[in-house]
């Protein structure tokens, strides 16, 4: 998980207005920031089928509340978070297998984090993957067309916690669900083994009080 805080050009402005205003009377303004959230899940495949599936979960709540901890900022504040875009790529593969291509896709769940096992939403697909090989993929951040169904889940998730959690705070369970594999089929003397991971980017809209000079 990483977060990039869009505010420096604005404060770095409102540094330049008050060197220029210098003893002027400031007055208060509450501003909105955004924060840049990306969380990516890592999926270690090895397996002799075609149809196979591999999950992770994520307990959201707690990735949020690290990003405002970091920035000074409390869950009260938050305007708004949405999904905005996602991500794939493979991280490792078996060099002497890796012809492999894939088809499949990412579906997404959301649990209640209060009653493990119970779930809210979903599954739901987030995004779908069609022929991707595995080779090309090596190291690569691809960009993934999303699923209206699985933003939803995920943006409901998103609003329950910002208006207080009253279903749990949100936990998240991304699944591969793969539905085909070339240029044959794996089996027990040739699994298809790699190592890829998926990555959502969430912007959170919050707010805050700043002082600038009052031109009047």
């Amino acid at each position: 998980m990483k977060a990039a805080l869009r505010k420096t050009g604005f404060l770095l402005f409102l540094f330049g207005l008050i060197q220029v205003a210098g003893g002027c009377i400031m007055e208060d303004r509450v501003i909105e920031l955004v924060v840049n959230e990306t969380t990516c899940v890592d999926f270690l495949e090895d397996h002799d089928t075609v149809l196979y599936g591999n999950s992770g979960t994520v307990n959201y709540a707690d990735k949020i509340n690290e990003i405002l901890d970091e920035n000074g900022v409390s869950r009260d504040k938050i305007v708004s978070a949405r999904l905005v875009s996602a991500s794939y790529g493979v991280t490792e593969l078996d060099p002497a297998h890796d012809d492999w291509i894939i088809t499949g896709s990412i579906t997404v769940e959301w649990e209640d984090a209060s009653a493990p096992g119970v779930i809210i939403e979903g599954p739901a697909t987030l995004w779908e993957y069609t022929d991707v090989s595995i080779s090309a993929a090596l190291g690569k951040k691809i960009p993934a067309t999303l699923n209206r169904a699985g933003v939803e889940i995920l943006n409901k998730a998103l609003a329950d916690f910002i208006a207080g959690g009253v279903r749990g705070n949100p936990v998240l369970t991304f699944r591969v669900v793969n539905t085909g594999v070339g240029p044959h089929s794996p089996n027990s003397g040739e699994p298809i083994q790699f190592a890829w991971k998926g990555c959502i980017v969430v912007d959170i809209v919050t707010e805050t009080d700043v002082e600038v000079p009052d031109p009047f």
